[in-house]
């Protein structure tokens, strides 16, 4: 039996880096494992805040197709910019947010218009679109009219990392035009799917299925180190994902036992503002306990992390509740506990707790999340073993069964 063909159209692809392009590379680099031939159409290189040029090494880049555009970061790019800092996209965001229903519909005409071509000269069995940017299934919307043929939606985010009504705070024509385009996505979709639950119920999808973490990075893990307990500190660290929280157990911990605070040390690899940062390790007296890394390749973002026994995740408050942010399957790949701070109730504490193994805490649960700490720094002291990484709770989180369940999907529409 030959392989079926799906055109997975996303904006966020290698290569352009970072978590946003993990699920959709999951699927063109799985989907042939279940008996569907992945083609992708995104946009052309654009202006971006970090590259991974190499998560395409032994793919079959013939099979991407890319569109032009001229939404802000693909002009932006034209104009020689290539890596755009956190603090410019902050000061750009009062701009972008006058385009609907996104800063990317500048891409929309011109890929919808590489896409007809791919649709008309060779057969698609199916589409999958993948949001954000919700401009995405726009292309999707336009081309099955047009084609009539499966379209899988699937939402990423709730509308952006938000819902619709925070994300158009008061501007109720664009509230209500958003409503609208989200309940024609949901009418005119073959199936929708969402990275969690609470996305799941606002889009009212018909399948959530989780991100995941890559297949192959994740055989990469190795032990932590011996000598020292090392917390481990993934992806931007930043007013939405604040680290203020660990460094109070840590001052707290200092008093309690100095002996075990001795012992720890803080590694940090990815984005982050140093002039943000550097005030608040002040603040906590952790200059010479810090790690800081920076950006790395996936291969050696691993390898830096590896001598973490802990992982440290944060997210600032009741409206991150909804989101699970990427890097915890990465995290759930390595072994180690996950001690996170986010809303109990939130999607990201569902899936930690579902491990049972790592801790959610908040302001109101800070010296249990000092004991925590304390436990896991002895039990760390003490033990002979090593860590095993890819435990069994964290297969199910696996790239190629994100691609299995995308499969199946599309085998049933």
């Amino acid at each position: 039996m030959s392989n079926k063909r799906v055109l997975l159209i996303c904006y966020y692809f290698p290569p352009l880096g970072g978590a946003g392009v993990g699920r959709p590379l999951a699927l063109f680099k799985h989907l042939n494992e279940f008996k569907w031939e992945c083609h992708v159409l995104t946009v052309k290189p654009v202006a971006y805040r970090v590259y991974e040029p190499e998560l395409l090494e032994n793919l079959p880049e013939d099979n991407i197709y890319r569109a032009s555009s001229f939404d802000p970061q693909r002009l932006m790019y034209l104009l020689g910019i290539r890596k755009v800092k956190g603090s410019l996209i902050a000061r750009s965001k009062p701009a972008s947010d006058k385009f609907f229903p996104d800063s990317k519909i500048g891409w929309v005409r011109s890929a919808v218009k590489l896409g007809r071509t791919l649709l008309s000269n060779r057969k698609y069995d199916a589409i999958i679109s993948t949001s954000p940017p919700i401009t995405a299934h726009l292309v999707a919307q336009s081309l099955i009219k047009e084609f009539s043929i499966p379209w899988i939606a699937d939402f990423r985010d709730f509308w952006t990392s938000y819902p619709i009504d925070k994300t158009y705070q008061s501007d109720n024509k664009k509230i209500s035009d958003g409503i609208k385009l989200l309940e024609s996505i949901i009418n005119q979709s073959s199936a929708i799917t969402a990275i969690n639950e609470s996305v799941g119920d606002y889009v009212k999808a018909d399948h959530v299925i989780y991100n995941s973490f890559d297949r192959d990075h994740a055989k990469l893990w190795e032990n932590p180190d011996k000598n020292n307990f090392y917390i481990g500190l993934l992806g931007s660290i930043n007013d939405m994902s604040p680290i203020e929280p660990l460094f109070k157990i840590i001052s707290k911990l200092k008093d309690k036992k100095p002996d075990l605070y001795g012992l720890l040390r803080i590694v940090q690899v990815g984005s982050v503002d140093k002039k943000w940062l550097q005030p608040q390790l002040e603040k906590y007296n952790l200059l010479d306990k810090f790690e800081v890394n920076g950006i790395q390749k996936r291969t050696d973002t691993i390898r830096l992390l590896s001598k973490a026994s802990l992982m440290y995740l944060g997210l600032k408050s009741e409206n991150e509740k909804g989101l699970s942010t990427g890097r915890i399957y990465t995290f759930l790949s390595s072994g180690r506990p996950v001690i996170v701070f986010a809303h109990p109730e939130g999607d990201l504490a569902k899936l930690v707790n579902s491990t049972v193994n790592g801790f959610i805490f908040n302001d109101t649960n800070i010296d249990k999340a000092v004991s925590y700490l304390e436990e896991q720094i002895e039990s760390v002291r003490d033990r002979k073993e090593g860590i095993n990484p890819l435990p069994d709770y964290s297969l199910p989180y696996s790239s190629d069964k994100v691609a299995a369940q995308f499969a199946e999907i599309l085998n049933q529409i």
